[in-house]
């Protein structure tokens, strides 16, 4: 399979934009200020992937996303709370649901002008924008809600925190300019992935599990659900159904709560371990006379988790179920950047060598239109 030869069917479709990595200018949030942020799917879940993996417990104190439309009877707006409104669309149901449920709360014509991430053109989110004041911070026409991550839904919170946007686009664009150059350690890693997965479904595997051992990156494995499912469960043009089903886990808690069905369920199932190789972080256990473990006064918190990590793998191996190995040197903006940008190439290649298209979703746009004529609204 020529990896390269799907990496510039990539860069000549519409929605291919994401490749090119920017660094747009920001504006300047407060992180001792609530952070409102109304998104939903590829406008959150990679804002919500970086707070929730570098985040302090000040960030994670302010940090407030505004998603489902449900009624929040206990939300009040406070002073000096930041909003930023987030749709590539600028049309997106949740997103008006909450504009409007705003307006209609105590204080709110107290809030300064929201922060809109949107396309910079005539959508109803921009042109209410610009008449109300509010600054935009653009998503390019030719990227997608859920290739996102590289537009100010990522660096916008990395910067309200205080961390290293810079870096996360940096690695980013290191994974792109090698599958442009076609060489590099990336671009391996990439094309041995890619290999895996068809090889792998070729086999039957249609289900595959992101299990990062880091709780800090839960929300990552959601991040990389959406872009999964959205991408690669089509209808082909040959018209046979094709995709991959994705499954959200983490480290260890799914060792105690999924293990078994991946280990003696159907065998139709991979999984993909993410783990940190950075150094630990110093600490001191003292297990109480009685504990059936004495030996862990020797043992640090890392030390069990990169254990519970290896167990895993090996067991899963030993059982027969396709196990990729992802280490991550550190939990850094920059790994996290390359990472991000390594599985939406993977995604964008796998779609093509499918034939697929991996940037539409027409059964999701069919959803919505019915959901807008149960309302009233079509």
């Amino acid at each position: 399979m020529d990896i390269h030869a799907h990496w510039r069917s990539i860069a000549a479709h519409p929605m291919g934009g994401w490749r090119q990595v920017a660094e747009p200018a920001l504006p300047t949030l407060d992180p001792g200020k609530r952070l409102l942020w109304c998104g939903i799917g590829g406008s959150l879940l990679p804002s919500e992937t970086l707070v929730r993996a570098f985040g302090d417990e000040r960030a994670f104190r302010n940090w407030v996303p505004l998603a489902s439309p449900e009624p929040a009877p206990d939300f009040r707006l406070q002073p000096g709370d930041q909003l930023v409104l987030a749709s590539k669309s600028g049309k997106t149901l949740e997103l008006w649901t909450w504009i409007s449920r705003l307006r209609a709360l105590p204080g709110h014509g107290e809030l300064a002008a929201p922060i809109l991430i949107t396309q910079d053109d005539a959508n109803p989110l921009a042109t209410w924008g610009r008449a109300n004041g509010c600054r935009i911070l653009p998503i390019p026409v030719e990227v997608g809600g859920r290739f996102s991550a590289f537009t100010p839904i990522g660096t916008l919170p990395l910067a309200w925190m205080g961390r290293d946007a810079a870096a996360f686009l940096r690695g980013g664009r290191e994974v792109a300019a090698e599958l442009e150059a076609d060489q590099g350690p990336w671009r391996d890693r990439v094309a041995a992935t890619v290999a895996l997965l068809l090889d792998a479904h070729q086999q039957g595997i249609t289900e595959w599990v992101l299990m990062p051992y880091a709780m800090r990156l839960d929300n990552l494995s959601a991040w990389w659900v959406q872009l999964v499912a959205e991408s690669l469960g089509k209808v082909a043009k040959d018209g046979t159904r094709k995709g991959f089903t994705p499954i959200r886990a983490v480290g260890p808690v799914d060792q105690h709560s999924q293990l078994q069905r991946w280990m003696a369920g159907p065998r139709n199932l991979g999984v993909i371990v993410l783990t940190l190789d950075g150094t630990p972080v110093p600490e001191k256990l003292d297990p109480p006379p009685g504990s059936p473990y004495p030996g862990l006064a020797g043992l640090q918190g890392t030390d069990i988790l990169r254990a519970q990590a290896e167990g895993t793998m090996g067991a899963l191996e030993a059982a027969g179920v396709p196990v990729l190995r992802w280490p991550m040197p550190a939990l850094t903006e920059h790994e996290v950047g390359a990472f991000m940008m390594a599985w939406q190439a993977i995604i964008g290649i796998l779609g093509f060598a499918m034939d697929l298209d991996p940037f539409d979703q027409p059964e999701v746009e069919d959803g919505k239109k019915r959901t807008f004529k149960r309302l009233g609204l079509a």
